[in-house]
Protein backbone atom coordinates (compact mmCIF):
# COMPACT_ATOMS: atom_id res chain seq x y z
CA UNK A 1 0.00 0.00 0.00
CA UNK A 2 1.21 3.44 -0.57
CA UNK A 3 0.09 5.14 1.87
CA UNK A 4 -3.03 6.96 -0.46
CA UNK A 5 -6.62 6.69 -0.15
CA UNK A 6 -8.59 5.35 -2.30
CA UNK A 7 -9.84 7.91 -5.10
CA UNK A 8 -13.47 7.19 -3.98
CA UNK A 9 -12.43 8.53 -0.81
CA UNK A 10 -12.87 12.87 -0.13
CA UNK A 11 -10.01 14.53 1.74
CA UNK A 12 -11.86 16.87 4.66
CA UNK A 13 -9.35 19.47 4.49
CA UNK A 14 -9.63 22.00 1.72
CA UNK A 15 -11.57 18.94 -0.36
CA UNK A 16 -14.73 19.60 -2.44
CA UNK A 17 -16.89 19.24 0.76
CA UNK A 18 -15.08 21.84 3.07
CA UNK A 19 -14.45 24.53 0.11
CA UNK A 20 -17.94 23.82 -1.23
CA UNK A 21 -19.51 24.66 2.05
CA UNK A 22 -17.25 27.93 2.44
CA UNK A 23 -19.04 28.75 -0.75
CA UNK A 24 -22.30 27.55 0.37
CA UNK A 25 -21.76 29.92 3.49
CA UNK A 26 -20.85 32.75 1.20
CA UNK A 27 -23.59 32.33 -1.19
CA UNK A 28 -26.14 32.10 1.52
CA UNK A 29 -25.08 35.19 3.12
CA UNK A 30 -25.29 37.49 -0.88
CA UNK A 31 -28.93 35.45 -1.28
CA UNK A 32 -30.43 36.14 -3.39
CA UNK A 33 -27.33 37.45 -5.40
CA UNK A 34 -25.41 35.34 -7.24
CA UNK A 35 -21.16 35.27 -8.00
CA UNK A 36 -19.65 33.93 -10.75
CA UNK A 37 -17.04 31.38 -10.09
CA UNK A 38 -13.96 33.27 -9.98
CA UNK A 39 -15.30 35.66 -7.45
CA UNK A 40 -16.21 32.94 -5.06
CA UNK A 41 -12.19 31.63 -5.52
CA UNK A 42 -11.45 35.00 -4.05
CA UNK A 43 -13.91 35.35 -1.53
CA UNK A 44 -13.21 31.72 -0.77
CA UNK A 45 -9.53 32.97 -0.22
CA UNK A 46 -10.44 36.07 2.14
CA UNK A 47 -12.91 33.83 3.95
CA UNK A 48 -10.09 31.76 6.14
CA UNK A 49 -7.36 34.94 5.63
CA UNK A 50 -9.81 36.98 6.51
CA UNK A 51 -6.41 38.98 8.95
CA UNK A 52 -4.75 39.08 5.36
CA UNK A 53 -7.35 41.88 4.70
CA UNK A 54 -6.46 45.16 7.43
CA UNK A 55 -8.61 45.66 9.75
CA UNK A 56 -10.54 42.23 8.72
CA UNK A 57 -11.07 39.75 11.66
CA UNK A 58 -8.72 37.19 12.75
CA UNK A 59 -8.31 34.61 9.72
CA UNK A 60 -9.44 30.70 10.22
CA UNK A 61 -6.91 29.07 9.07
CA UNK A 62 -3.28 29.38 9.47
CA UNK A 63 -0.81 32.16 8.20
CA UNK A 64 1.11 30.08 6.60
CA UNK A 65 4.07 31.05 3.90
CA UNK A 66 3.20 31.63 0.38
CA UNK A 67 -0.29 31.65 1.17
CA UNK A 68 -1.40 34.18 -1.22
CA UNK A 69 -0.70 31.32 -4.04
CA UNK A 70 -3.97 29.54 -2.50
CA UNK A 71 -5.98 31.27 -4.92
CA UNK A 72 -4.45 29.99 -7.76
CA UNK A 73 -4.81 26.26 -6.99
CA UNK A 74 -8.65 26.37 -5.55
CA UNK A 75 -10.59 26.72 -8.70
CA UNK A 76 -11.14 23.31 -9.32
CA UNK A 77 -11.67 21.97 -6.36
CA UNK A 78 -14.13 25.28 -5.53
CA UNK A 79 -16.11 23.79 -9.09
CA UNK A 80 -16.12 19.87 -7.52
CA UNK A 81 -17.62 21.50 -4.61
CA UNK A 82 -19.78 23.43 -6.35
CA UNK A 83 -21.13 20.81 -8.16
CA UNK A 84 -21.64 18.76 -4.87
CA UNK A 85 -23.66 21.24 -2.94
CA UNK A 86 -25.92 21.76 -6.44
CA UNK A 87 -26.17 18.33 -6.09
CA UNK A 88 -28.24 18.73 -2.85
CA UNK A 89 -30.29 21.64 -3.93
CA UNK A 90 -28.21 23.53 -2.06
CA UNK A 91 -26.35 25.77 -5.07
CA UNK A 92 -28.21 26.99 -8.38
CA UNK A 93 -26.32 27.39 -11.08
CA UNK A 94 -27.08 29.66 -13.72
CA UNK A 95 -26.04 30.83 -16.76
CA UNK A 96 -26.63 34.90 -16.93
CA UNK A 97 -25.34 37.10 -19.64
CA UNK A 98 -20.89 37.12 -18.68
CA UNK A 99 -20.88 33.63 -17.89
CA UNK A 100 -22.25 31.09 -14.92
CA UNK A 101 -23.34 32.31 -11.97
CA UNK A 102 -23.95 30.33 -8.69
CA UNK A 103 -26.38 31.39 -6.16
CA UNK A 104 -28.19 29.62 -2.81
CA UNK A 105 -31.25 28.11 -2.81
CA UNK A 106 -34.10 28.92 -0.46
CA UNK A 107 -33.00 25.44 0.89
CA UNK A 108 -29.55 26.78 1.89
CA UNK A 109 -30.19 28.76 5.29
CA UNK A 110 -31.80 26.20 6.79
CA UNK A 111 -29.40 23.47 5.65
CA UNK A 112 -26.93 25.72 7.58
CA UNK A 113 -28.86 26.59 10.31
CA UNK A 114 -29.25 22.74 11.37
CA UNK A 115 -25.48 22.50 11.80
CA UNK A 116 -23.32 23.55 14.79
CA UNK A 117 -20.02 23.79 15.31
CA UNK A 118 -17.57 26.52 16.42
CA UNK A 119 -15.44 26.49 13.14
CA UNK A 120 -19.14 26.87 11.08
CA UNK A 121 -20.32 29.67 13.03
CA UNK A 122 -16.98 31.24 12.02
CA UNK A 123 -17.17 30.61 8.72
CA UNK A 124 -20.84 32.10 8.53
CA UNK A 125 -19.38 35.61 10.59
CA UNK A 126 -16.38 35.64 8.05
CA UNK A 127 -18.65 34.85 5.25
CA UNK A 128 -21.37 38.41 5.86
CA UNK A 129 -17.90 40.49 6.37
CA UNK A 130 -17.10 38.98 3.45
CA UNK A 131 -20.25 40.01 1.44
CA UNK A 132 -20.94 43.15 3.43
CA UNK A 133 -16.74 44.32 2.12
CA UNK A 134 -16.79 43.21 -1.36
CA UNK A 135 -19.44 41.88 -2.30
CA UNK A 136 -20.53 45.12 -3.84
CA UNK A 137 -17.23 45.63 -5.80
CA UNK A 138 -16.98 45.58 -9.33
CA UNK A 139 -14.99 42.70 -10.80
CA UNK A 140 -12.05 44.47 -12.48
CA UNK A 141 -11.69 46.36 -8.61
CA UNK A 142 -11.55 42.78 -6.60
CA UNK A 143 -9.25 41.94 -9.53
CA UNK A 144 -7.08 44.76 -8.91
CA UNK A 145 -7.17 44.30 -5.01
CA UNK A 146 -6.59 41.11 -5.28
CA UNK A 147 -3.37 41.47 -8.23
CA UNK A 148 -1.72 44.17 -6.08
CA UNK A 149 -2.10 42.41 -2.64
CA UNK A 150 -1.06 38.62 -3.66
CA UNK A 151 2.56 38.92 -3.55
CA UNK A 152 1.97 39.72 0.31
CA UNK A 153 0.29 37.41 1.52
CA UNK A 154 2.67 35.13 3.17
CA UNK A 155 5.42 36.88 2.24
CA UNK A 156 6.25 38.34 5.62
CA UNK A 157 7.44 34.65 5.83
CA UNK A 158 10.53 35.02 3.30
CA UNK A 159 12.19 38.02 5.51
CA UNK A 160 11.57 35.62 8.72
CA UNK A 161 13.40 32.80 7.16
CA UNK A 162 16.27 35.47 5.73
CA UNK A 163 16.43 36.10 9.48
CA UNK A 164 16.95 32.63 10.85
CA UNK A 165 19.23 31.90 8.32
CA UNK A 166 21.42 35.02 9.48
CA UNK A 167 20.97 33.76 13.31
CA UNK A 168 22.36 30.42 12.41
CA UNK A 169 25.51 31.46 11.24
Amino acid sequence: MTGEFPSHFFTPFNGPVEIGLRALCVLTAAYPTSYALQRLVVFDYLLVHSDDVPGGPAGLHPRTPHRGGEILVRRGVLQDGLSLYESRGLILRAFQEGGIFFSATDRSGGFLDSLSSEYLRGLRSRADWVVDSFGLLEATELDAMIRDSIGSWGAEFAMESVLWAEEAL
